[in-house]
């Protein structure tokens, strides 16, 4: 049975739009037009200690404006993890105005000598996943935006990172991933695995904005076994601010 189970799908209006729910919530506030999107409560911590922000009640989770010198960016956290959960809180963003989005997070290695703290730039996203199959016809992967991609691996190289740029295996079942799967993803260029990636390019290629979106190594299944060890490792979370700052940078530039 194809999936979604409605042929066509993808190509069919909705009943209602983001900008219905949000039609009462805002209240005339103004969202900056550029977001970073996060999961993890340490960083969120992290990054507020460092910038000067301020948070309203509009969005799932959390909502601050981050104050950049002279501008603005949004930062967009506390909504769980997943395809679902992150795809419904960009469309909100969307319908408020937000056109430029990089999201950042913890993903699995899939290769052998990658440690926690490897930074990853996505470049196509494995759909195994659900959420993507209800905005685009059927397709192997989704792919970021080309350009605002390419801006964000060269910020990062500027800042000192090294990074490591392919595929994601995009899925919805964390405790489902079999070592057939690592195997086969690996083989044709796929570095990480995680929840996100193609769930928000797809909604971001439906919307008709930019998005991409880089990773920090934090585990590994590289061994054909689960590796915990980056979880909580320093080293993954000071990779992960740096991942942060350099978004923000690329998305103040454009």
């Amino acid at each position: 049975m194809a999936f979604p189970n409605h042929p066509g799908k993808h190509a069919l209006p909705s009943l209602f739009q983001p900008r219905d729910t949000l039609r009462h919530a805002l209240r005339q506030q103004v969202v900056p037009d550029a977001v970073v999107m996060m999961y993890s409560a340490r960083l969120r911590r992290e990054v507020l200690e460092r910038y000067e922000s301020r948070r309203f009640e509009a969005f799932f989770g959390e909502f601050h404006v981050v104050e950049v010198g002279s501008k603005q960016v949004g930062l967009l956290s506390g909504f769980g993890i997943g395809g679902p959960a992150a795809a419904s809180v960009l469309e909100e963003a969307i319908a408020a105005g937000v056109r430029r989005v990089v999201s950042i997070g913890g993903a699995g290695g899939l290769c052998v000598g990658q440690v926690p703290g490897d930074v990853v730039v996505c470049d196509r996203a494995v759909r195994d996943e659900g959420v993507s199959h209800h905005y685009l016809e059927p397709d192997r992967y989704v792919r970021p935006h080309e350009e605002l991609t390419v801006e964000l691996i060269d910020m990062l190289e500027k800042r000192g990172s090294r990074v490591q740029v392919g595929g994601t295996w995009t899925t919805d079942a964390v405790y489902r991933e079999t070592r057939q799967e690592v195997l086969a993803y690996r083989a044709e260029g796929v570095l990480t695995v995680e929840m996100e990636a193609a769930s928000l390019a797809a909604v971001a290629q439906y919307r008709g904005i930019t998005f991409a979106t880089g990773f920090v190594v934090m585990d590994s299944l590289a061994e054909e076994a689960w590796e915990p060890k980056g979880l909580a490792d320093a080293a993954a979370y000071e990779a992960l601010n740096d991942l942060f700052d350099s978004a923000v940078a690329v998305l103040v530039a454009c």
